[in-house]
């Protein structure tokens, strides 16, 4: 039933996404077509792209934590990590966005909530070996895996938070004292993707960019990104369907755009 519902949210954004060429303001034209629709291919990519393949043909066997909403797919305690990583991960395309946009803006103090396995932290780092990358991860063993993969890339820029992001988020935010950028891609429900939004926009500056994943995966989500546009701090707000991305930059016009990606 989930997954009919998340077809129809897809058709509906497919006919009513646009394309860069509706783009008035400089800054979201800028935006569109030197980060949303450039491609991006090179060797660090590549070598996460590499370690991807690796990790999907794992039969390593472990024990998940989950304290969000879970997977869909498979809810088991015990998962093969080819499991995870093929139904967990954020894909390829998904991963290089996230990489443009941190080469582009070159955010410096970087959050993500929701390490899984390293992919998309991966792609965070290795944009910028100038930035700092603070991954939150609720499971112990994938979060094991995860050093193991930044180990095997040699990326120093990272530094896992383990634990229930209820108790871990508040108290690293306030050693970090400043955030500009937050990916929060973990726990996938209403409430507590609302309260991590809050909880992190205390730390923002005017510069900082908010990233959302799976906005359009339940109603639950749906209301909270509602939430989050309709929010007094946000202005440009970016639907590309499977993420949004979020400008709280004051001198921005309060914008709403769904963008064809």
């Amino acid at each position: 039933m989930k997954a009919l519902q998340l077809i129809f949210r897809y058709i509906k954004y497919f006919f009513t996404a646009k394309s860069k060429h509706s783009a008035q303001a400089p800054f979201l034209y800028e935006l569109i077509t030197k980060v949303i629709d450039k491609r991006t291919d090179d060797s660090n990519c590549q070598s996460i792209e590499t370690l991807r393949k690796e990790l999907c043909k794992s039969e390593r066997e472990i024990q998940i934590t989950d304290f969000g909403a879970g997977s869909t797919i498979n809810n088991s305690k015990t998962r093969k990590v080819k499991d995870v990583a093929k139904n967990s991960a954020k894909n390829a395309k998904f991963g290089k966005l996230l990489y443009r946009i941190i080469q582009f803006y070159k955010p410096k103090n970087i959050l993500e909530l929701g390490t899984s396995l390293g992919i998309s932290t991966s792609y965070l780092a290795k944009a910028n070996s100038n930035s700092q990358v603070f991954t939150f991860e609720g499971c112990p063993e994938t979060a094991k895996i995860a050093q193991e993969n930044f180990d095997k890339q040699n990326i120093k820029n990272t530094s896992i938070t383990l634990g229930d992001f209820n108790i871990t988020l508040a108290d690293k935010l306030k050693k970090i004292e400043t955030v500009d950028l937050t990916f929060i891609d973990g726990n996938h429900q209403e409430k507590p993707t609302i309260a991590y939004f809050e909880e992190c926009l205390k730390y923002a500056n005017n510069n900082t960019i908010f990233i959302f994943d799976d906005i359009h995966w339940s109603d639950g989500m749906e209301n909270a990104w509602n939430y989050i546009k309709a929010h007094p701090k946000t202005t440009l707000t970016i639907d590309l369907f499977f993420v949004g991305i979020v400008f709280v930059k004051s001198e921005l016009s309060k914008e709403d755009f769904t963008i064809r990606f």
